[in-house]
């Protein structure tokens, strides 16, 4: 499977080793499919704030992200106006904009972790090391600024 452009090219620029599969499931039966724990399966929320800049947070996908206060939930129309993803298929990078990234520390305990992949049933399956290294948003700032 060939994910969206976008999140190509910065899999590819960034030397990942990520791999890119299409998982046709419904979601009873996607941790069977991935060969995974519930808990291993995460998606990408967009958290908005009035006084602060758009954040991604990425989470066990069966679970809600801890807001903060002020902060809401970008309803789906500003999921897809903000990263041109609809919002149940949001990878947590390669978006158009580079966004700060929180990663929940409880998942990065597995070994091998799926996040979306930008497109109905497309799943990327990635370590944590790796996912926390494409959201280094000082990292990636820089890179891009260059």
């Amino acid at each position: 499977m060939t994910p969206p452009l976008g999140l190509l090219e910065f899999l590819e620029r960034s030397g990942s080793v990520a791999k890119a599969y299409e998982i046709q499931s419904d979601t009873e039966q996607l941790s069977l499919a991935l060969g995974c724990q519930e808990d291993d399966i995460l998606t990408a929320s967009l958290i908005l704030h009035p006084e602060h800049p758009p954040r991604i947070t990425v989470h066990p996908w069966k679970c809600k992200p801890e807001l903060k206060q002020h902060e809401r939930h970008a309803n789906p129309m500003q999921v897809y106006l903000l990263t041109g993803y609809l919002a149940q298929w949001l990878p947590p990078f390669g978006l158009p904009h580079l966004l700060q990234t929180e990663i929940e520390s409880s998942v990065l305990r597995s070994p091998c972790l799926y996040v979306p992949a930008g497109m109905e049933y497309g799943w990327i399956a990635i370590t944590p090391e790796e996912l926390v290294s494409l959201t280094d948003y000082a990292h990636w700032s820089r890179v891009f600024a260059a």
